[in-house]
């Protein structure tokens, strides 16, 4: 750790607006890895640990404290003598391997305590969000590693996190090998913390931005603006409170790659627009969107049917804040490809929201193909729209109103029915090679947020997509019970 704290230069990085999208969320990941070939010198941890402050060199952003501005400005500043060190963790567990992989990675067969951060960015112990969190668990007998990895989304996505387990991956085999060719790789790598990156690659053109994407950003709410207001450690005690995760239940499926390639061709029948592209995860975003939809139908019907006070409840939600007639569907996508810097290293958050409504009449019609189609074109036309023009209009919303970041969180919790998906089959959950292989299963903690939807790639060896599932409880079951979905889909845990 000396020797990183030597290597520290003192600097300021203040956020981009885009930075503060999802600011008050991590990024948390378990990393699994077994010691296949029984070996003594398994992923030794003082290799681990000297490789992960190397890593830190190439990232002191991590080890920099959040200084707020209020209403959404927030600068990350990196002082040598003043460093917010990440918490770095060891520890042992009494859990064989084996007992992960028999109970296939369910986080019940866990060991105790690996997960040190939730889903809400929260102040540690010394007052300061900690920018990175790392918990390595060595089990029983030697029979493998668990890496636990937590990022606030103030500094990072999925592309900087998963760029840093990998570099801290190469450096343990550099250091474990003394591979000269992989250090000469490593050194050439290059990584991108200044934000203007964003601003000089924006376009002259401007596109329309969606109604409803419109709508969310600039309606006003006394409540979002009063959390843009707060610091980002009331902010995150006060959401930490808020108890997004009560009652709520996570489920991981398997899709096979060639059984959704079939349903695509399927639903594409009926797409008449025969210039749309329609891409396999949008068939498979819209079947989730309809299952969604339907299952907080049968949940409205079980409630009129279950008394006078479930009734007389749901009057008085339709009257006070009216009755849901659309569904809103938030998919996000990488701002890196609409302006052209996917291969320039940009380690900041490149992720914005689409949002559109999308008719529940639409949604919950029983699922086919015809129907399926219905809902995909929404889909694959709002990928479809995301571009430089558009991206360069959505930035320029949030820097005319910096502390509209807050108002999609309260209105996503306004509309039990809202659902964000994400799509991270291309990050690299499976490149983080410490010296003895990659890492058997990737995922994230076991209860996230409700109504939040994450498409994964599957270990090595497989194409299909996992696909993470967190919603209210009562909805969950309609899920897991949904004849087309079990169909498609195999349930993991």
């Amino acid at each position: 750790m000396d020797k990183f704290v030597s290597t520290v230069e003192n600097h300021e990085i203040p956020l981009h607006p885009l930075d503060t999208q999802a600011a008050f969320l991590n990024v948390p990941y378990h990393f699994f890895y077994p010691n296949t070939n029984q070996s003594d010198n398994f992923m030794p941890n003082d290799v681990l640990r000297d490789s992960f402050y190397r890593a830190l060199e190439r990232f002191p952003i991590l080890a920099g404290y959040l200084r707020s501005e209020g209403t959404g400005k927030t600068t990350v500043v990196v002082d040598r003598n003043d460093l917010n060190m990440p918490e770095y963790l060891e520890s042992t567990s009494n859990v064989l391997f084996s007992e992960l992989q028999d109970a296939k990675f369910h986080h019940s067969s866990w060991p105790n305590g690996l997960s040190t951060t939730g889903p809400i960015t929260v102040a540690s112990a010394n007052g300061r969000i900690k920018l990175m969190n790392v918990h390595v668990v060595r089990l029983k007998d030697n029979t493998g590693v668990v890496i636990f990895v937590s990022m606030p989304h103030y500094v990072v996505d999925g592309t900087g996190f998963f760029s840093f387990v990998e570099l801290w991956g190469k450096l343990c085999t550099v250091e474990r090998t003394l591979d000269t060719v992989l250090m000469q790789q490593t050194d050439e790598l290059e990584f991108v913390f200044d934000r203007d990156l964003i601003s000089r690659s924006l376009p002259t053109e401007r596109k329309p931005l969606g109604t409803e994407t419109v709508n969310v950003y600039t309606g006003f709410s006394p409540l979002a603006e009063w959390l843009a207001w707060l610091s980002p450690n009331t902010r995150g005690n006060v959401l930490s409170k808020a108890k997004f995760s009560s009652n709520v239940v996570s489920h991981t499926f398997r899709v096979p790659q060639q059984s959704l390639e079939s349903l695509r061709k399927k639903v594409c029948v009926h797409v008449d627009d025969l210039e749309l592209k329609v891409d396999a995860t949008h068939v498979l975003a819209a079947l989730i969107s309809k299952m969604v939809a339907q299952a907080h139908k049968k949940c409205e019907q079980n409630d009129q049917s279950a008394g006078m006070i479930s009734t007389l409840v749901g009057w008085v939600s339709r009257a006070v804040f009216g009755a849901e007639t659309s569904q809103s569907l938030n998919l996000l996508a990488d701002v890196r490809h609409g302006l052209n810097i996917a291969d320039q290293g940009y380690m900041g958050n490149g992720l914005i929201p689409h949002n559109t409504q999308c008719s529940l009449s639409v949604l919950e019609t029983p699922t086919d193909a015809e129907t399926l189609a219905a809902a995909t074109c929404i889909v694959s036309k709002i990928y479809s729209n995301a571009d430089g023009p558009l991206v360069a209009s959505f930035i320029d919303m949030l820097l005319a109103r910096p502390s509209c970041f807050t108002r999609p969180m309260v209105y996503l919790a306004r509309h039990p029915k809202s659902l964000v998906i994400t799509n991270e089959t291309g990050f690299k959950l499976y490149k983080a090679d410490f010296g003895d292989g990659l890492p058997e299963w990737v995922c994230t903690i076991p209860s996230f947020v409700a109504n939040f939807i994450g498409f994964l790639p599957s270990p090595p060896n497989s194409s299909d997509i996992v696909v993470n599932i967190t919603l209210k409880e009562p909805v969950m079951k309609h899920i897991v019970s949904n004849e087309f979905w079990r169909d498609l889909a195999t349930i993991v845990y």
